[in-house]
């Protein structure tokens, strides 16, 4: 994987809270959630990994010390809340509180603790280390640049800067580059030192403030829920919910006369920062109709040796058909798929008129859900890198399968090649960045193609042993892609699912075009919108809060808007589940609870019948806390 130190999950990045995901950028969609802002690398003014400085601990102040006990407890193991086990999140709350180490003082520190980190130990770390302000940032930057700084040191030249940045990890797009050069340059083109070190300081402010308040709300709603009475209670504004789906065995009745289009696709779950806060990846395809035409769409998951989970074969799906507008990037969302037999989900709709139509597969977090830790290291890591005869280095046969079962997935239209845009949404999943026509003409030149030649199996799997080549690659960054498109360590697909699109329309051309990815939160609003008119509403104490349940053949989407003059929170408790998966816990001790903004509407939960041939059966209590 070229660049894999470029990952979605860099925690690299200048002043950026987090990565572009999507190829393109649709209008009206709700930024993804971000991590809050780590800090930036100051190696290059470090002359020794183990310097020392004179700052004390007794430095700390009270809230100094509030706040690391919170940065630790936010990456502890949930099994043993006292220490961090994961060596990311032990890199993660360094980050958190402005600590930047170079990679042999974080393996030193690491392997010296027997991989495991106390607060203690902790505490110590940052006492050893010289807190960050802006005056370290400017003699960092002054260190980096000394050759260029001559008769003026305030600003830095632009095109070396992001040369460097790019060189160094970091993740920002052309655009966002562009962005920071108009927010922070000066009159001669370049960047204004003092401006950026000014942001970063200011950035990791709001970071730890960030992080307190959240701190707080967790606590006031641990609080609240303790001392709330029972949701059987009469005084609470709540109401139970009753779902049953008997078993299905209905099939879309297709024309004979349809011709057919096939396409493949995958889902991607990640995290940045918590599992609880999942995000959830599909592709969209977009298709053109000239006649007025009758449509089928259908969704199946696509298993492979990889993935060790059989529930995936009852993965939970929707189809989402977009009508375009002919003169912008705007849609709107007109029908969504109800019908599911086996493992397949199917939209039909009678006929749309001609026009330019775009299809979004989406799974909900029934069953493609975060891993636990207990998951990701159950079993042996494996290698992906071997050591041949004198100092080569070669790939082994484990990561040489894996790439090329990657080059199948993204190998949409199955042609055994993957032309720019497929090796485009590639690149996205592992760097989070577009490829450039620089980057592609690179590639190209690489491997030799011709000029109406696209990237074959063979010269895909040559262009990722440049990587294994490299001396200073390491056996983390290798796996960083991997872990970008769903493997674990076992070298199992817990995170990621293909699945096979098939359309059939009365039209005698036409074509699936994949035009980006899309993210779960992105298309939230119009679901939203659309489920509202098709929905039972559910009466809650308080008229400004609008609870609504929806149900088909496939599960329920249950879904809520605040119109009250404040925050609001829903507490959702299942009763009993049969043949059933949800996108919240199932038999928790503790119901979960899900906080909405005032003014804002927000999905509760998602459940899904897993086998059709079985009867769904859940009840839950609905409650407005």
């Amino acid at each position: 994987m070229m660049n894999s130190d470029r990952s979605l999950r860099s925690q690299t990045n200048i002043g950026r809270a987090s990565p572009s995901f999507s190829a393109t950028k649709h209008e009206n969609l709700a930024n993804r959630p971000s991590s809050p802002v780590v800090n930036n690398r100051l190696s290059a003014i470090r002359e020794s990994d183990n310097q020392k400085s004179d700052w004390s601990a007794k430095s700390f102040s009270e809230d100094d010390t509030k706040y690391h006990r919170i940065v630790f407890q936010r990456c502890t193991d949930f099994m043993k809340e006292d220490v961090i086990t994961n060596r990311d999140k032990f890199i993660q709350a360094l980050h958190y509180v402005g600590c930047d180490l170079p990679k042999t003082t974080i393996d030193r520190l690491w392997l010296s603790n027997d991989e495991e980190i106390s607060f203690k130990t902790f505490q110590r770390i940052l006492n050893d280390e010289k807190p960050i302000d802006e005056r370290t940032l400017e003699e960092a930057f002054e260190t980096l640049y000394n050759k260029d700084r001559k008769q003026d040191w305030s600003a830095i030249d632009y095109d070396r800067f992001r040369s460097d940045m790019l060189q160094k990890g970091d993740t920002f797009t052309e655009e966002e580059f562009n962005k920071l050069r108009y927010l922070l340059g000066t009159e001669s083109g370049k960047v204004d030192v003092k401006k950026l070190t000014k942001a970063i300081t200011q950035n990791k402010n709001t970071c730890r403030e960030k992080i307190i308040i959240e701190k707080k709300e967790q606590r006031r709603d641990e609080i609240e829920r303790a001392s709330s009475p029972r949701p059987n209670s009469p005084k609470m504004g709540s109401n139970n919910l009753h779902i049953i789906i008997p078993p299905s065995k209905i099939k879309p009745s297709i024309s004979a006369k349809a011709r057919t289009a096939q396409i493949k696709g995958a889902f991607f779950c990640e995290y940045y920062d918590s599992p609880n806060d999942a995000l959830y990846f599909s592709i969209a395809y977009s298709f053109e109709i000239k006649r007025p035409t009758p449509v089928w769409a259908i969704v199946e998951p696509t298993l492979s040796r990889y993935h060790k989970d059989s529930l995936f074969k009852n993965l939970d799906i929707r189809i989402l058909l977009y009508e375009k507008s002919p003169h912008s990037e705007k849609r709107r969302l007109i029908d969504i798929s109800s019908l599911r037999w086996g493992s397949k989900t199917c939209l039909e709709s009678e006929e749309l008129p001609k026009g330019s139509y775009e299809l979004v597969p989406i799974t909900l977090g029934g069953v493609l859900r975060p891993r636990t830790r207990e998951v990701n290291e159950r079993g042996k890591i494996k290698t992906l890198r071997k050591t041949k005869k004198g100092k080569d280095f070669s790939m082994t046969d484990d990561y040489r399968q894996a790439l090329e079962y990657v080059f199948d997935v993204f190998d949409l239209d199955d042609n055994k090649q993957l032309d720019r845009n497929e090796y485009n949404l590639w690149t996205l999943r592992i760097t989070g960045d577009e490829i450039s026509d620089q980057d592609w003409l690179s590639v190209r030149e690489s491997v030799n193609l011709d000029v109406d030649e696209n990237v074959s199996k063979e010269k895909f799997l040559k262009l990722n042993d440049y990587e294994i080549q490299e001396p200073e690659t390491t056996e983390q960054e290798l796996w960083i892609g991997l872990n970008s498109v769903g493997f674990n360590y076992a070298m199992e697909l817990d995170m990621m699912c293909p699945f096979q699109l098939t359309v059939h329309v009365n039209e005698s051309d036409i074509r699936l075009k994949p035009t980006s990815f899309i993210e779960l939160n992105e298309i939230r609003g119009s679901l939203i919108q659309f489920l509202k008119d098709k929905s039972d509403r559910i009466q809650l104490k308080n008229p400004s809060v609008h609870c609504f349940h929806y149900q088909d053949d496939y599960g329920s989407i249950l879904f809520v808007q605040n119109k009250h003059s404040s925050n609001i929170r829903i507490s959702v408790e299942t009763t009993k589940s049969t043949n059933a998966a949800s996108s919240l816990p199932i038999g928790g001790r503790k119901p979960p609870v899900i906080h909405i903004r005032q003014g804002t509407s927000q999905i509760i939960w998602f459940t899904h019948r897993l086998d059709t041939n079985l009867t769904m059966e859940l009840d839950a209590i609905v409650q407005l806390q």
